[in-house]
């Protein structure tokens, strides 16, 4: 014949079960899907804190492809962009101050950040009125290929991949496949406007 005994230990158990219940029910009850996905998603940044210093092509591409900048400068919205959009669009990036021309700082900091060192500005401004409008930033910058050296597929085309490779390639400037934190932030914050 079983006798029943109190174990001590599955008594300890069963008390600290219950309490367990009652505290999540108490706070709210369980993790609904969203909040698991919410803290995985911390998880997931936290883990990668400490990576966070350097930005790589693929994380860059998928970041500054998010931010709408393409759909920006596509004007047609065909998912691509021909070389007058790219060049126009382009100019507008380097115009900070939106006044529709580009002053000796906008092109300084701009030729600079976007990896032209060695360029003169008075062969950029070629009516040698102190300001580059639209044709005279266009006659630059073609002279430097970038639209020629951002089309990988040669279709005469920009995809996305191709434009957030171009800029990601214009960025890197010493060419060792990464970007620092601060001079992403420094030059996304300047051209693109704050995330």
């Amino acid at each position: 014949m079983k006798t029943n005994e109190l174990n001590p230990w599955k008594l300890f158990r069963s008390g600290l079960c219950c309490t367990l219940v009652v505290t999540m029910v108490s706070c709210g009850g369980t993790d609904t899907v969203e909040d698991t996905e919410v803290m995985e998603e911390t998880a997931a940044v936290e883990d990668d804190a400490g990576v966070m210093d350097n930005w790589d092509n693929n994380r860059f591409n998928t970041t500054f492809a998010s931010n709408d900048r393409y759909e920006e400068w596509d004007e047609n919205d065909d998912n691509l962009l021909d070389e007058n959009e790219f060049y126009g669009s382009y100019y507008d990036t380097w115009d900070v101050n939106d006044d529709e021309a580009l002053d000796e700082d906008e092109w300084n900091n701009a030729t600079r950040d976007f990896g032209l060192e060695g360029q003169n500005w008075a062969d950029w401004d070629a009516n040698n009125d102190m300001k580059l409008d639209e044709d005279e930033f266009r006659t630059g910058a073609a002279k430097n290929n970038y639209y020629g050296d951002w089309d990988k597929d040669g279709d005469k085309m920009l995809n996305e991949r191709e434009y957030t490779d171009g800029i990601f390639g214009l960025w890197d400037n010493d060419a060792d496949g990464t970007i620092t934190n601060d001079e992403y932030t420094t030059r996304n914050d300047r051209y693109y406007g704050t995330m």
